[in-house]
């Protein structure tokens, strides 16, 4: 069996030993396996749904809300904590609190990728290729470890304010980890959660 997280522009295939990033329009050269699946993407939400030996896990998700409008992908991983806050951070940085195994709220923010290029859009002196590694407790003396300060400092404030054990995963998880106390990274885990589900629910 294998487990497929799709996106709006990339999907993720686990088989349990590596995970694979494929173009949407390249998932199809897995329609005769045996896939469970979770997808945000509603472009193709009809095609996914006449490939028969595929199975969309949204029925067997076991989890409630308030917040309107919350995307599939960050239910599943909201269900593998019982108390922290989950960070996913991908094109967008996706931040959720999870309170004795209840989801309090969340909030969205740009990625670090989008930040940085917000800045070379004001000015090409503001330009840099990546999120540098600066120090969090003394304030910056150069343009790129300001920039850097800038994106981090305000996201590791805004995740650390709740107190709680943060559980990172996405693209710039590790890098978000790295800041936050008492934090971890697993770039597993949305697999790992929806695993939970299909063992739960047996479906393999």
């Amino acid at each position: 069996m294998i487990l497929c997280d799709i996106g709006n522009s990339f999907a993720k295939f686990y088989d349990g030993k590596k995970v694979e990033r494929l173009k949407i329009d390249e998932i199809f050269r897995y329609a005769d396996r045996r896939v469970c699946y979770i997808n945000v993407n509603e472009r193709i939400a009809k095609e996914l749904s006449s490939l028969h030996k595929w199975l969309d896990l949204s029925p067997f998700i076991d989890f409630t809300t308030s917040y309107e409008g919350m995307g599939i992908d960050r239910q599943v991983l909201c269900t593998l904590v019982d108390d922290g806050v989950v960070v996913d951070a991908g094109s967008a940085i996706t931040v959720d609190v999870m309170e004795s195994g209840k989801h309090k709220g969340g909030f969205i923010t740009p990625g670090l990728r989008f930040l940085l290029e917000d800045f070379s859009a004001i000015s090409s002196r503001l330009r840099i290729a990546a999120v540098e590694s600066v120090e969090l407790d003394r304030l910056p003396l150069n343009t790129k470890d300001a920039m850097s300060y800038g994106i981090i400092k305000p996201l590791v404030l805004a995740i650390e304010q709740f107190g709680k054990r943060v559980y990172c995963t996405g693209g710039d998880g590790e890098i978000l980890a790295n800041y936050c106390a008492n934090s971890c990274y697993d770039e597993l885990m949305i697999f790992k959660a929806m695993m939970k589900i299909v063992q739960r629910n047996s479906l393999c």
